[in-house]
Parts: C-alpha cells; sequence; structure tokens
C-alpha cells in the first residue's frame, strides 16, 4: 500500500489552517490574549486541531508504510522520528505537542492561558517544521505548499 498523498495534502492543510489562525490570534498580542477567554479557547481548539491533523498525518503514514503500529500518539511520532521522516532534532517538541494535545483533550479544565500564549510566541515554528519534513518526503517541490 502506498501513502494517500491527497489525504496527507488535506491533512496539512488543516495544520496550516491552524497555525494562520493562531498567528492571528498571537498578532493581538499577549495582554489582549489573557484578557480574553474567546481567544484563549480559540488559541486551544486550534492548536487541538493543528496537531490531530498531524496525529492523522502520522498514522496514515505509519499503516500505508507498514511500520510498527503505535499503541499511542506519542508512539506514532516516535515511529516518525525514528524511520527519519520527522527530525531527530525535533523529537522532544513533537512530544510535547502531543502531550499538550492530551492536556487539552482531557484535563481541559488545567489548562493555563499563559502557557498557551508561550505555544503561540514559541512554538508555532514546530508546525512548520512538521509541515515541511512531510512535504520534503511526499511531494515534489512543485507540489509542496508554503506553510
Amino acid at each position: 500500500m502506498t501513502v494517500d498523498t491527497d489525504k496527507i495534502r488535506t491533512k496539512l492543510q488543516f495544520v496550516r489552517e491552524a497555525v494562520r489562525r493562531l498567528r492571528d490570534i498571537r498578532s493581538r498580542g499577549r495582554e489582549a490574549f489573557l484578557a480574553d477567554p474567546i481567544l484563549q479557547g480559540a488559541a486551544e481548539r486550534n492548536l487541538q486541531v493543528g496537531i490531530e491533523a498531524m496525529l492523522d498525518t502520522a498514522n496514515h503514514i505509519i499503516a500505508r508504510e507498514g511500520l510498527t503500529v503505535p499503541g499511542s500518539y506519542r508512539e506514532a511520532m516516535e515511529t516518525l522520528v525514528r524511520e527519519k521522516i520527522l527530525p531527530a532534532s525535533q523529537r522532544e517538541n513533537f512530544l510535547r505537542m502531543t502531550s499538550f494535545r492530551n492536556r487539552v483533550v482531557h484535563l481541559y479544565d488545567q489548562i493555563d492561558p499563559v502557557e498557551v500564549y508561550d505555544i503561540l510566541e514559541g512554538h508555532l515554528g514546530d508546525f512548520e517544521s512538521f509541515l515541511g519534513a512531510i512535504s520534503g518526503r511526499y511531494f515534489t517541490s512543485d507540489e509542496r505548499e508554503v506553510p
């Protein structure tokens, strides 16, 4: 079975759109963000969607390339790093993203808005690393979209 590039392209577009919205939220500034629960919720949701789309992409690649089936989202990211599909230099960031997704879904009442804004300020590039690695592996330069 081969990787379905249309499916990957669709998932990567979800990541790109989430990042675009997160940049917009970030552009409003820390003070406005911390004062506005609607912006906070929007940021949490877009982080969740972006990370979910990454994990869906990872699981699709793992299934289609016949790699060891992961027992968790964390293991899915570990597998892509181990298989050199994702850069080892970003391993910890990808694992933190997975942990954050789990917290947003299961421990939503414990999410700190300051932490969310810190992610907006310092870690949107982690999405871009994922997009670049996957696009670089599965698409020609003509097929790649700018993140």
